[in-house]
């Protein structure tokens, strides 16, 4: 029996995922690629990070950890369960870089990838949560810096969003990656409350491939919220 290789975390594992077997389609290898990307976004956010500097301000400038992000096994009423946690992995390192470029105070990460229970594709989650003095620059910096990998543009504008009965913006958009002539759209969106912020994006086969204007990012907000309910939990 062979012995298997070495597993390595998010933090020194490239961008991409392993390419799916060349039995399947150039569609799924792509939407492989893609799922990489965004499954490991905090990795390639710390590059960016490193550069940018928060704004000088006292700790009593930041409001009071009053919620965290957690993980559940399942999102949506089932709809989604946990595949893989990345939380643990980007350790200080990342921590650090969040605080300076999203302006936050003690904050933590919540990482993880989600899959359909009755369908292909993924659900990513990047979150974080600590204490964060700005949630529009915070929220607008994950949903700028989403954009930032080579090959991936913006093919919708990001929008605000607040839905009847919200106590929170949710700002959504749509960004486009194309790589082996297959052009894939992935709809996010992101919010931040001054505890919790996250970024979410889907890798749906059903509508990958569709143009982006049809994207109803209204609908996409709503079920962000109720997304955001499920991971953010009182401190106890």
């Amino acid at each position: 029996m062979s012995t298997p290789p070495p597993q390595r975390s998010p933090a020194t594992q490239p961008y991409l995922l392993p390419l799916p077997p060349q039995k399947k389609s150039r569609v799924g290898v792509v939407l492989g690629v893609v799922g990489g990307v965004m499954a490991l976004l905090f990795v390639a956010w710390a590059a960016v990070m490193v550069s940018m500097v928060s704004e000088v301000g006292t700790d009593g400038d930041f409001p009071e950890a009053r919620y965290r992000l957690t993980l559940p096994k399942t999102l949506l009423g089932g709809d989604y369960k946990l595949e893989q946690d990345f939380s643990d992995s980007p350790q200080d390192s990342f921590e650090r870089h969040a605080e300076s470029a999203l302006g936050g105070l003690d904050v933590q990460a919540a990482v993880a990838i989600y899959t359909p229970s009755d369908r292909g594709g993924q659900l990513n989650v990047s979150g974080v949560y600590g204490r964060f003095k700005n949630v529009d620059d915070a929220r607008d910096t994950m949903l700028k810096d989403a954009a930032d990998p080579d090959g991936v543009s913006i093919t919708r504008a990001p929008r605000d969003f607040r839905p009847s009965g919200s106590d929170v913006t949710v700002t959504c958009q749509v960004v486009t990656n194309e790589d082996l002539n297959v052009r894939v759209i992935m709809p996010m969106c992101a919010w931040n409350d001054g505890n919790t912020g996250a970024l979410i994006g889907e890798i749906d086969p059903a509508v990958s491939f569709e143009d982006a204007s049809d994207v109803d990012l209204a609908s996409l907000a709503e079920r962000t919220l109720r997304i955001r309910t499920e991971l953010r939990q009182p401190i106890s």
